[in-house]
């Protein structure tokens, strides 16, 4: 591309014109993709990018033709679409051989004097391939003189499988797991001495002997559970005596209404009898009626306060039976709540020695697989073949480590015993022509 334009701006002469070619080129190359296609051919599902430019003398500087242009994929059946032209057939053409084609066609269907400048650059070939025996079999990036041994390098290398590496990867995860249970089933131990000091009452929690290790491990644990022991008996023994305390101010107001009740009584007894007094002058007419009248409404007063502190006594008795329910409630909701998370952990702690059981038969069984492992089995060698897309059948090359890819290749790595010498010089001479075949 850089060379045509410059020929180009040459042929229209002028400083000022070369000083704009170069600042062209700057701009039209730093936006594209840095593979070219000048000598690529283009297969299937190859992403183009089309530029088309045209010289105008009378602005003297090129204009770039953006609805034109863009990125394109070659279709399987090597034709890519273009505005204005249409379906055009790729065929055999390279890069600069389809930018020749389109600049022309254009021409013709624009019917432009002058042929525009065209340019096609390769942004992304279709990918490889790898499948067999290796560590991660999938799609990779197609590069230009990519091998065989690199796309093995991409896939991961080969599939490491064998007993041996296998049984000392299943070996150290069967440690690893056992000492975790270990660590859990101690922990579990420690929380289930926790909840049953809880649910016994107790007022401190121990840690039994058999707990203690040497390393610490136990000890780092209890103190943990002591701390939420402690905690959750503080708040045990605030709410008790939050409760405790609203019964008994509850029984000093009932004391207190009694004695109010007793001064009523009195009252009550005194007013009755000057009642009776004043109604016996009343009707000797020794006193006025209203006297009377004034006695009456006080007695009645009096009876109406008693009857209102009689209230405030059974209200008084009704709060203290409910602060004692909720009070021989808390205990009871704080005993069951300990007596589930008891249950709980202690069925967790039983699943916890069936695993380490069941680890421990896996680890005796990996151990004891050692003295029967694979002994004097062959050596194991890699073998490569191309899985290649010709017109519309595939056809299989055998391949070496430095057989050059194509794009769409499939390649098959497969993991088979060294043969003979001489099988390996027959097929090591086969090899050798199917890679320079391959290669060709």
């Amino acid at each position: 591309m850089e060379n045509t334009l410059i020929v180009s701006f040459w042929r229209y002469g002028g400083f000022l014109r070369t000083t704009f070619a170069v600042a062209t080129l700057s701009v039209l190359g730093g936006a594209f993709s840095p593979v070219l296609a000048d000598s690529d051919q283009l297969p299937p599902q190859t992403k183009i990018r089309l530029t088309v430019v045209q010289w105008l003398p009378t602005k003297g500087s090129y204009e770039k033709w953006d609805a034109l242009g863009g990125d394109f994929l070659i279709s399987q059946e090597k034709t890519v679409s273009l505005p204005i032209i249409g379906t055009m057939s790729v065929g055999h053409l390279d890069g600069a051989g389809l930018a020749a084609e389109i600049a022309k066609q254009l021409k013709t269907k624009i019917g432009l004097v002058q042929t525009p400048e065209a340019t096609v650059e390769i942004l992304e070939q279709p990918p490889i391939y790898v499948v067999g025996d290796v560590n991660k079999p999938g799609e990779y990036k197609f590069h230009p003189g990519l091998t065989v041994l690199q796309s093995l390098a991409m896939s991961g290398g080969e599939l490491r499988s064998s007993n041996a590496s296998q049984a000392g990867a299943d070996k150290t995860g069967y440690v690893g797991q056992l000492q975790e249970i270990g660590n859990t089933i101690l922990r579990s131990k420690v929380k289930i001495a926790r909840l049953q000091a809880e649910i016994s009452g107790a007022k401190e929690m121990r840690l039994a002997p058999e707990m203690e290790d040497s390393h610490g491990v136990a000890s780092a644990i209890f103190e943990q559970e002591k701390i939420i022991f402690a905690a959750r008996m503080n708040d045990m023994d605030r709410q008790s005596k939050s409760y405790t305390e609203l019964r008994d101010l509850l029984t000093l107001e009932i004391a207190t209404i009694g004695k109010k009740i007793d001064s009523t009584d009195e009252d009550i007894a005194s007013v009755e009898k000057e009642l009776t007094n004043v109604k016996s002058m009343v009707e000797r007419g020794i006193a006025l009626p209203t006297r009377q009248s004034d006695l009456e409404r006080t007695l009645r007063s009096y009876h109406g306060n008693r009857l209102d502190l009689s209230t405030a006594i059974m209200r008084a008795r009704q709060n203290i039976a409910e602060t004692t329910r909720n009070l021989d409630g808390l205990y009871d909701k704080q005993r069951t709540e300990v007596a589930v998370e008891l249950q709980s952990e202690q069925a967790s702690l039983d699943q916890q020695n069936l695993k380490r059981e069941t680890t421990q038969k896996l680890l005796l069984e990996a151990l004891s697989g050692d003295a029967t492992s694979q002994v004097g089995a062959g050596a194991m060698m890699l073998a490569f073949s191309i899985m290649r897309q010709e017109g519309s059948g595939v056809r299989e090359i055998l391949a070496s480590d430095s057989t050059v890819l194509l794009p769409g290749d499939v390649v098959r790595v497969l993991r088979k015993m060294s043969p003979t010498p001489a099988d390996a010089t027959a097929r090591t001479g086969e090899q050798n022509a199917q890679s320079e075949q391959a290669s060709q």
